[in-house]
């Protein structure tokens, strides 16, 4: 089966080489507005073509209209760019992701302390509860549930909802910084009051775009 991270990985690094490809020959222009034209029109392609997996088709198409509403204000060469460099740092030479373990996570929960967030994993999140932080920002991880993502093995197997309020830019950075790709399901409402819910996956294969951090690290 085809996964949702490496083809996406795949179509923006694709789209990224001919655009330069064209730009060497002298078929696109080096400028914004030339290179909104043929990147839509490249992902217009594709789409025709069936070039990539079902699995990217939504997000295409999507781009797609982006750039049929908006024009060069969808600035695709930009998130071409800063997906392929968020994927890049992310993944081996052999295609995969961070495998999520305790240690990973252990690490990733004390870069959070260090920044004043209070993480809370001990306790299970069966319903909807209250947590009070006294302003602090906070992580919330369902105890039990993170026991049954964990195999015997001590790797990430199922996903996993993180619960979170507060920056959620600097959370998301953090987590990047530790390998781990956030996919977000909501801002605000969640289990867990005023909080937001986060997934991460195993090896990072979300099926969707991830949430992209500030800078990358290359």
């Amino acid at each position: 089966m085809t996964i949702f991270f490496n083809e996406i990985y795949n179509v923006v690094s694709s789209g990224l080489t001919a655009l330069q490809e064209a730009q060497v020959t002298g078929k696109a222009q080096k400028n914004p507005v030339s290179e909104s034209i043929f990147l839509s029109a490249w992902v217009t392609k594709v789409l025709k073509q069936h070039s990539f997996d079902r699995c990217v088709v939504k997000t295409l198409q999507e781009w797609q209209q982006q750039s049929r509403t908006m024009g060069k204000n969808a600035q695709l060469k930009l998130h071409f760019s800063r997906l392929a460099e968020t994927y890049a740092n992310v993944t081996n030479d052999q295609g995969q992701s961070t495998v999520i373990t305790p240690a990973v996570m252990a690490t990733f929960y004390t870069a959070l302390e260090q920044q004043d967030w209070l993480v809370t994993n001990e306790y299970e999140v069966n319903r909807k509860v209250s947590h009070h932080t006294d302003g602090k920002a906070s992580l919330v991880v369902c105890s039990a549930q993170y026991a049954e993502s964990m195999n015997e093995n001590g790797e990430l197997v199922k996903p996993l909802s993180l619960y979170v309020r507060g920056n959620t830019q600097q959370f998301i950075d953090i987590a990047y910084q530790h390998g781990i790709l956030l996919y977000k399901i909501t801002d605000y409402k969640s289990k867990v009051k005023f909080h937001g819910e986060y997934i991460i996956y195993p090896m990072n294969a979300g099926g969707h775009l991830p949430e992209l951090p500030t800078a990358t690290n290359s």
